[in-house]
């Protein structure tokens, strides 16, 4: 892998050479081969506290894992927040804080850090941008077997699939039973 890149890999890997990097793994989940990057320098979506952040590689469904890059800009005070599960980070470029009630923790490239559930955290920078790609293990957005852009977007006689449940797929064979909700 190049610097900037990120990568799902369902299975077994191997990493060689010089670098940093980050490895998560979750019992019980196959996420899919996804590779990307390089990571641009800012966000695509407004957060708070005049952050940004990217979702770098999307849940598969509602409620799987993510892969998100935040950026802070220099000179930021983070409102302090929780998160409902764990975090893991690494930070991929500039310097900053992370603060929470007990400890504050120095951010620079490379360094690794991880947020228990419920953790109440803020992130601080100076003068430099900070920029941190965070492992989230649960998601409360992304597709569903009930909502996602092939069913939504697939109009028989005027309506959308969703709407339609006697043409709707209700198992994938050779795939763990997932009950099929209608509107």
């Amino acid at each position: 892998m190049r610097p900037g890149q990120h990568a799902a890999i369902p299975g077994r890997a191997s990493l060689s050479g010089s670098g940093h990097a980050l490895i998560v793994s979750r019992l019980g989940y196959l996420g899919m081969f996804t590779l990307g990057g390089p990571i641009e320098p800012l966000g695509r979506l407004k957060y708070i506290d005049g952050c940004s952040d990217t979702v770098l590689i999307g849940p598969i469904l509602r409620g799987d894992p993510c892969l998100n890059m935040l950026h802070v800009p220099p000179a930021v005070d983070q409102t302090e927040h929780t998160h409902p599960s764990v975090r893991v980070g690494i930070v991929i470029s500039g310097n900053g804080r992370c603060v929470t009630p007990d400890h504050t923790l120095s951010l620079v490239p490379g360094g690794v850090f991880v947020l228990h559930p419920d953790a109440p955290h803020s992130f601080h920078t100076d003068v430099s941008p900070l920029q941190i790609v965070v492992y989230h293990p649960d998601s409360d957005t992304g597709p569903s077997h009930d909502d996602h852009p092939m069913l939504n977007r697939s109009i028989v006689g005027g309506r959308s699939a969703a709407d339609l449940p006697n043409i709707r797929t209700t198992q994938i064979p050779g795939r763990a039973r997932q009950p099929v909700v209608t509107h």
